[in-house]
């Protein structure tokens, strides 16, 4: 949560209260996946989600998405439940594949969720072509997801989310499974379509140096059941260049991020 939001000027646009999840809860075989999780982010915030494996990163996504119900406390998008806010189209998702219909061209594969809400073919080919246009990718509108290399199809996929015009982009891992050079140039293109687009973005990352280089704030979630142990603001002023990755408050911040999952990972909490 910002200063701002703290202090009560800037109601949160994102707002987790108190929320849990166990699964099969009131079984003697329940998992207790998520406890006591409460933030807040404000609209237009990039804020990344970075813990280590199987602390429940991605189940709070999609519990922001409607696809869970919490088994304790209140989630609201824009002052609505998630699954309403899915279902007027205030949510996107983007996933750590690109998920697209191998027998749709690109054009087609961006418009999907336009052409599932009833937007006449002309007026939502209008549409994508405006975000295939936003990520890069004018020229290869006619090609088949097969044609594309992983990070053009990843950009589809970034494209297809925004089309359906989103208030809320949730991205869980979109380019862990890039290689090293993709997955740089593909934050870079996240930033400039955040910045040019506006939405609220929540990333789930497993690398501290991409959390940094991407985000407002950093919420750092503990070993299950998945807590929020800190929010970091990252106060690096925008606009961010693969450069400040050498400078040294750069390195600062990933040191104290470091030093956050180290510190849960020895209380073994």
């Amino acid at each position: 949560m910002t200063d701002s939001q703290a202090a009560g000027t800037v109601p949160p646009f994102v707002s987790f209260e108190d929320v849990g999840l166990t699964y099969a809860a009131g079984t003697s075989s329940a998992v207790e996946a998520l406890r006591n999780i409460s933030f807040g982010v404000g609209q237009h915030r990039f804020v990344s989600i970075l813990g280590p494996s199987g602390c429940g990163k991605s189940t709070l996504l999609r519990l922001l998405a409607g696809f869970l119900r919490p088994t304790a406390g209140r989630i609201s998008v824009g002052g609505v439940d998630p699954e309403v806010a899915r279902s007027t189209g205030m949510l996107g998702v983007v996933f750590q594949s690109p998920v697209l219909l191998p027998w749709l061209r690109v054009i087609d594969n961006v418009a999907f969720l336009l052409e599932l809400k009833g937007v006449a073919r002309t007026e939502r080919e209008a549409i994508a072509m405006q975000f295939i246009d936003l990520v890069g990718l004018r020229g290869f509108e006619r090609h088949m997801p097969y044609q594309l290399s992983g990070g053009m199809q990843q950009r589809v996929s970034i494209a297809r989310a925004l089309a359906f015009g989103p208030s809320v982009l949730l991205m869980d891992e979109p380019f862990g499974a890039l290689d090293a050079l993709t997955r740089d140039r593909m934050a870079l293109e996240l930033l400039d379509i955040w910045k040019r687009d506006q939405k609220t973005v929540l990333f789930v990352t497993h690398s501290v140096q991409e959390a940094v280089l991407l985000s407002d704030e950093v919420l750092v979630m503990s070993p299950r059941p998945g807590r929020i142990s800190v929010v970091r603001p990252v106060a690096l002023g925008r606009p961010r260049s693969k450069a400040q990755r050498h400078e040294r408050e750069f390195v600062e911040h990933c040191k104290r991020l470091f030093d956050d999952l180290d510190a849960d990972a020895a209380l073994g909490v």
